[in-house]
């Protein structure tokens, strides 16, 4: 059994051998809508039960696959979208009710759980140097 993205489906491509021709015949035996999230039960009656099976192994294979991918690009554009998110709430202000303000609150606290049990702590604020003082010192000699 192969599988075949083509398109917006996913064809069941069955091939068999004919040993009369030499020569192996490749038939789609079924199709369903490539960006479904679960397995059709309608549409899949043309195949065996280990071809069932076979597409399951596959479609659970690429849905962990998709699922990767969908967790790395949250990962990578979190900061990005909190910003957008504090720009936001910045314009809206007042407008935010309080059960919003909350439930931000929780997901921040579980954002910050998050990245404590992966190991990455809170850093440390960075403190700016003390400003030199503008008046001249009274003792020093002069420059010449």
């Amino acid at each position: 059994m192969q599988f075949r993205e083509q398109g917006k489906k996913i064809q069941c491509i069955r091939s068999t051998y004919e040993p009369t021709t030499k020569r192996s015949h490749q038939k789609v035996v079924a199709a369903f809508d490539r960006y479904a999230d679960k397995l059709p039960s309608a549409g899949l009656e043309g195949l065996a039960i280990a071809e069932r099976q076979e597409l399951a192994a596959w479609f659970n294979a690429r849905q962990s696959v998709k699922a990767e991918r969908m967790n790395q690009y949250r990962v990578m554009s979190a900061a990005s979208s909190l910003a957008q998110l504090g720009e936001s709430i910045q314009a809206i202000g007042a407008a935010m009710t309080e059960a919003e303000a909350a439930a931000t609150w929780r997901a921040l606290a579980e954002v910050a759980t998050a990245l404590k049990k992966a190991g990455h702590p809170k850093p440390k604020r960075e403190r700016p140097a003390p400003a030199a003082s503008a008046q001249a010192d009274l003792l020093a000699d002069p420059a010449p």
